[in-house]
């Protein structure tokens, strides 16, 4: 990466536990678990393995040469660079299992998006590239296919919400 942070990529494969992220609250702010996660809100996702937060800035990433998306921080600490606002789709209010959602970069309005035409490969990453295969996720303008994400597997805790029927949001 640019910034020399960790690399974030995507691969197909949903049973990967190095595609695990658990939500918690944005910089300076806390989420308990169970907590629904509402449209237009300010949330972090923290890295399961690595402890670090998604984050963006105004590095350019490697092979789209849009906004580059990074891990960043030690044990969940971070900056405002890791806040998103989660954009819920499908009509819903809060952000269910299984539902597609956009993320939006708070501090540049960018958002989190790959597709298969930036893939690592020979060519862009050397023969001996240890992320072959993968996409590189990013940040760019536009809401469009590209920018929706869906949850595929996970841990979902009971809401504290008693409006909201149990085991439904993450």
């Amino acid at each position: 990466s640019g910034s020399k942070q960790q690399s974030v990529t995507a691969i197909k494969s949903r049973d990967d536990t190095n595609s695990l992220w658990k939500i918690t609250g944005a910089h300076g702010t806390t989420c308990p678990s169970g907590t629904p996660v509402k449209n237009g809100q300010k949330v972090r996702l923290m890295h399961i393995n690595t402890k670090k937060n998604l984050h963006s800035h105004l590095f350019t990433a490697p092979i789209s040469k849009q906004q580059e998306v990074s891990c960043f921080g030690e044990d969940g600490r971070g900056d405002t660079g890791d806040n998103w606002i989660v954009e819920v789709l499908d009509n819903n209010q809060s952000w269910m299992r299984g539902k597609k959602i956009r993320l939006k970069h708070v501090d540049t309005g960018k958002y989190l998006r790959t597709q298969q035409s930036v893939d690592f490969n020979a060519q862009n990453c050397g023969q001996a590239c240890p992320i072959a295969g993968q996409l590189e996720v990013h940040a760019g303008a536009g809401a469009d296919d590209a920018s929706v994400w869906k949850t595929a597997e996970g841990v979902y805790f009971p809401t504290l919400d008693p409006h909201v029927a149990p085991r439904t949001e993450l």
